[in-house]
């Protein structure tokens, strides 16, 4: 995708969101942002990963109110299914594999279990989730209305839908070889949820700058106040961090899919994503909400909008503590590769070959 069609998108996007439309998720629908991941031949845009992340930051900076990145990747793993005709195709965490079983009959596959939290379960009209590891890894989808499939509907703090399904012998729409093992789609869909979480962040932050330059406290604006300017200015470098850690990942996965970097279990910044927003973001609602103070809890403000997403986003798809561990054990799997320093800091090797030349050159 040219540049050029790459800005085009989203400020197409940016007016759908700005104009705050009431029935938001069918103009996205009617615009095609839901199958932007697909090729232009089946009614996609062709987009990188790294441009449909850009598309969801923007999706954050503006509250919105629609499964964009789950319908994302559900229509990617439905077409790479061969079904076809799904309108709300979403997608489960494979966080707890062991919870499904996936038995073949003489007749077929059945699917049993539990998909906890769903996002939008009981509104979808497919689920699309991964079993298995490696490339033993299977791809299942589920119509919704399949029988055998029933709803205990859930929530998050934000109030968006996370309904979750209890299998008994439903019979799947498809079972195929997966694109990817269950522990990467948990990377990746991860990692566009950091998207997500480091747009309401830039918003939180624009939203703070402009609230402390209007309140007026002891005769001058509360922004001209040395604590709440050092508050602000750390909740910028939190917000540059969110976005600086989404992109890392989104690219990791464009590079993992194009065959030139590393898996997405392997990779640093894929796994980092998360580690770095959710941290970001803690930082973040903390420092907006000193600054506005009991106003930004009001039901009237829209602050709430943003801090009650990323406060429930910081847990969905695994929070710090979880890629931390995954980050440690990374790391200390590929010890004897290299040293702790060149794996966090990988230019060191580079820089060091650099100044080796250059002082040989002397």
């Amino acid at each position: 995708m040219s540049e050029e069609t790459r800005d085009m998108l989203h400020e197409a996007a940016l007016r759908i969101f700005a104009d705050k439309p009431a029935n938001l998720w069918l103009v996205l629908q009617e615009s095609g942002f839901d199958k932007t991941l697909l090729p232009e031949s089946k009614g996609g845009a062709g987009v990188s990963w790294a441009d449909a992340c850009g598309l969801l930051i923007l999706a954050g900076e503006h509250a919105s109110d629609a499964l964009l990145a789950e319908a994302m990747v559900g229509h990617w793993l439905l077409d790479h299914a061969g079904v076809g005709g799904a309108s709300l195709p979403t997608i489960a965490s494979s966080a707890y594999p062991e919870q499904i079983r996936l038995v073949r009959t003489h007749d077929g596959w059945r699917v049993d279990g539990k998909l906890p939290r769903v996002p939008w379960g009981d509104a979808c009209t497919h689920v699309a989730f991964i079993v298995g590891s490696g490339t033993a890894a299977q791809l299942i989808v589920l119509a919704r209305d399949a029988a055998g499939i029933s709803i205990s509907s859930g929530r998050n703090l934000a109030g968006e839908p996370r309904d979750t399904l209890m299998l008994e012998g439903v019979v799947p729409q498809a079972v195929v070889s997966a694109p990817l093992d269950a522990r990467e789609l948990l990377s990746l869909s991860a990692i566009l949820r950091s998207a997500l979480m480091a747009g309401a962040i830039e918003r939180s932050l624009a939203l703070a700058v402009e609230y402390a330059n209007l309140r007026v406290q002891f005769g001058r604006p509360i922004g001209k106040f040395q604590a709440v300017q050092q508050n602000i200015a750390l909740l910028a470098t939190q917000a540059a961090a969110a976005r600086a850690a989404a992109e890392a990942g989104s690219e990791a996965i464009d590079e993992w899919l194009a065959g030139v970097g590393e898996p997405l279990t392997h990779s640093i910044a894929a796994v980092s994503a998360k580690i770095r927003t959710g941290e970001a973001a803690g930082q973040a609602c903390a420092i907006a909400h000193q600054t506005f103070g009991a106003i930004g809890f009001t039901e009237e403000h829209e602050l709430h909008h943003f801090t009650k997403r990323l406060w429930s986003w910081r847990d969905e798809y695994g929070n710090e503590a979880f890629w931390s561990r995954a980050l440690g054990e990374r790391i200390l799997a590929g010890a004897a590769e290299q040293s702790l320093w060149r794996a966090m800091v990988p230019m060191a090797t580079a820089a060091g070959g650099a100044a080796a030349q250059a002082g040989a050159a002397r």
